[in-house]
């Protein structure tokens, strides 16, 4: 992992999610500055300004799927129109286990579809590990037992965590 905090983009309109991600983040020992948004105009404002006049760009983007006044998937089509986030990691993190919704986020740039399971301790699990491995450059399965989001170039450890080979 990178020295000094993680920059993170988090998109989520249920405060007790954010406490809830927050505290994942917490357990996995992350250091980390949040960057919150509860809407996507609000989320659409701050993708379209990063890279521009120095606003530094997140080292990871997370995204409730469904958001007043829209969904993750119009975040990820705005910040697939950002160059400066590229290479940016963005995962969902969402309780809809819509297949639909999984399709459509990954087509628009996700690298990640996160479950929110309804037990605390396996959702604090869940979510903490993945932004953890995310943030180490890894590739993480979506959910239990599927492929990683790029299929390619990669390998599964003994801890369920896919990691990208180089």
């Amino acid at each position: 992992m990178k020295d000094g905090a993680h920059r993170i983009l988090l998109v989520e309109d249920n405060p007790g999610d954010v406490r809830l991600i927050k505290e994942s983040l917490r357990m996995y020992e992350l250091e980390y500055v949040l960057t919150h948004c509860e809407n996507v105009d609000d989320a659409i404002r701050a993708v379209n300004a990063y890279g521009v006049n120095g606003v530094g760009v997140p080292d990871l983007i997370l995204l409730d799927y469904n958001l007043p006044r829209g969904d993750a998937g119009d975040i990820l089509a705005a910040a697939a129109k950002n160059p400066a986030l590229a290479g940016v990691p963005k995962a969902v993190v969402t309780s809809s286990v819509a297949p639909k919704d999984m399709e459509r986020s990954f087509q628009l740039g996700a690298h990640c579809f996160i479950n929110k399971p309804p037990e605390l301790d396996a959702l604090l699990t869940e979510v903490g590990s993945k932004v953890a491995a995310m943030l180490r450059g890894e590739t993480v399965p979506t959910s239990p037992g599927a492929p990683p989001s790029d299929g390619s170039d990669s390998e599964t450890r003994p801890d369920g965590l896919t990691a990208k080979q180089s």
